[in-house]
This record gives structure tokens, C-alpha cells and sequence, in this order.
């Protein structure tokens, strides 16, 4: 029996990461997530940031 691979999400995510996490182009993340303040980004020491569980919540709300 095969054993299928799952992947995890990290809690704070890259841009990349954030945008394929929603399963959307990064055009959309940032528009629609980002810059109307639903999903904040983060400076870190590594870098900017998003938050898994705080994009959760954005896409639960997303119609409020």
C-alpha cells in the first residue's frame, strides 16, 4: 500500500507560500486578502511574513 505524503503548512508563510496555501495566483492573495486588511503581513528577521491561522479567518469572513 502506498503511503501518500501530507503536507504541512508552517505557521508563518512567505508570500509564495500564502498565496498557494489559498490555492489562489498571488495577484488575487494580495488584492483580495492583503490589501483590503484582511491578512496582515508581518516583518520578521527573516523577511515578511503572513499568518496560516489569520488567513483561515480571512477565508472564513470573506463574504463579511
Amino acid at each position: 500500500m502506498e503511503k501518500l505524503e501530507v503536507m504541512q503548512w508552517p505557521k508563518w508563510l512567505r508570500r509564495n507560500q500564502a498565496h498557494r496555501y489559498l490555492s489562489v495566483a498571488d495577484n488575487t492573495f494580495m488584492k483580495n486578502y492583503v490589501q483590503n486588511g484582511k491578512v496582515r503581513a508581518y516583518q520578521t528577521a527573516h523577511g515578511i511574513r503572513y499568518d496560516r491561522d489569520e488567513i483561515d479567518e480571512a477565508v472564513r469572513h470573506y463574504y463579511d
